[in-house]
């Protein structure tokens, strides 16, 4: 979802080691075993490597500051602090108990960057077996290093799944988002229920719908978040794919009706000057299955341009700061580039491990 077109054509890129420290864009993404690699998208290539002394990266999250890079760690279920200017490893600690360890599903940083909040699922250690707790949200002070409020989730709302729930807050702080089936707003004071936006009822009160999982867009304006939302009706359960825009900090959101979904879709992304949107849409399955770039104008909403590409099996979909170049990575080792504006391969990038985490792309520096 975002930003300006900056095309960079096949000359720029062979040129690119020369004008690297002028136009450095970092991007950030963890590979196995347990390492973030730090790469450079104007360069198009890992220009570092940071080892994680804990375990396998499960999601990345820049914090407010852009300043440290927030990961979290499968087997030990740890928070692990990344200095971002020195690439070091600064703190870690577990949020596991003697008898308990929290499956965390992704995860945000409050305005102040002094608290994490997530949602969690309880595994339980007893003499003879373990128990799966139900969900629950958390609060996690980095000054404390520890948990220091634990909420019970709604009963009578469906559990968060996957392990990479998409979870933002509001520039004040004072609300907490979940992004799923239907977008779930908490006051941060006591984690309380305050409203529930059912992304389908604008069109059909007894619809299905849901949000396509947002990702790190360094071309997200402030405050607020853009995103693809599909529903369905209950009757012949044709669905249909919308831009979705919600204001974080009153709670307002718009809902644009675009046409029939794909079987799957990826976030949209911006390009800097939002006038662009591009997303992945795949269709079928197996020999079957065809992946398409969708280029959207964002004043009508409308489809400007589409072309279909070579597709893995399983995908993420990215955007370089600069919005000059696409990116395909997830289920690999390789991330593929390719130019926003012709929608064609331009590049590959060895990770040299398969991938284990989101995509975290630095926001392009302000002039000064």
């Amino acid at each position: 979802m975002r930003a300006i077109f900056a095309f960079v054509g096949l000359s720029l890129w062979a040129a690119s080691s020369l004008a690297a420290p002028a136009s450095s864009q970092l991007m950030y993404l963890g590979v196995w075993p347990h390492t973030v690699l730090v790469m450079d998208s104007a360069q198009g290539k890992i220009v570092d490597k940071i080892d994680l002394p804990t375990d396998i990266v499960r999601t990345l999250v820049l914090s407010p500051d852009e300043k440290t890079l927030y990961a979290s760690t499968l087997k030990d279920n740890s928070i692990v602090s990344i200095d971002l200017a020195t690439r070091k490893v600064v703190d870690k600690f577990s949020l596991n108990t003697y008898d308990t360890n929290y499956r965390i599903g992704g995860f945000a940083v409050d305005p102040t960057g002094k608290f994490l909040y997530t949602f969690a699922t309880p595994v339980v250690k007893k003499i003879d077996h373990y128990e799966i707790d139900p969900p629950q949200i958390l609060e996690i002070s980095l000054a404390a290093r520890k948990i220091t409020r634990i909420v019970p989730y709604p009963k009578d709302e469906p559990p968060p799944t996957g392990y990479r729930n998409t979870i933002r807050v509001s520039p004040d702080g004072k609300l907490l988002y979940l992004f799923r089936n239907n977008v779930m707003i908490f006051n941060t004071s006591d984690f309380k229920l305050v409203k529930k936006i059912e992304l389908a009822k604008p069109t059909d009160p007894s619809s299905d719908g849901s949000f396509a999982g947002l990702v790190n867009d360094p071309n997200e304006p402030s405050g607020k978040v853009i995103g693809i939302f599909d529903s369905s009706d209950p009757y012949v359960h044709r669905r249909v794919f919308g831009i979705a825009e919600l204001d974080l900090a009153n709670m307002t959101y718009d809902l644009t009706p675009v046409g029939p979904a794909a079987e799957e879709m990826e976030p949209l992304m911006l390009t800097p000057d939002r006038k662009l949107g591009y997303t992945v849409s795949v269709y079928g399955t197996q020999g079957d299955r065809v992946t398409e770039f969708w280029v959207f104008d964002m004043k009508t909403k409308k489809i400007i341009d589409r072309r279909q590409f070579l597709g893995r099996t399983r995908l993420a979909f990215g955007m370089t700061a600069d919005g000059s170049k696409l990116m395909i990575y997830n289920a690999g080792f390789e991330i593929e580039l390719y130019d926003a504006k012709t929608l064609e391969l331009l590049h590959t990038i060895n990770l040299e491990g398969d991938t284990t985490s989101n995509l975290v792309v630095m926001p392009l520096k302000k002039s000064a």
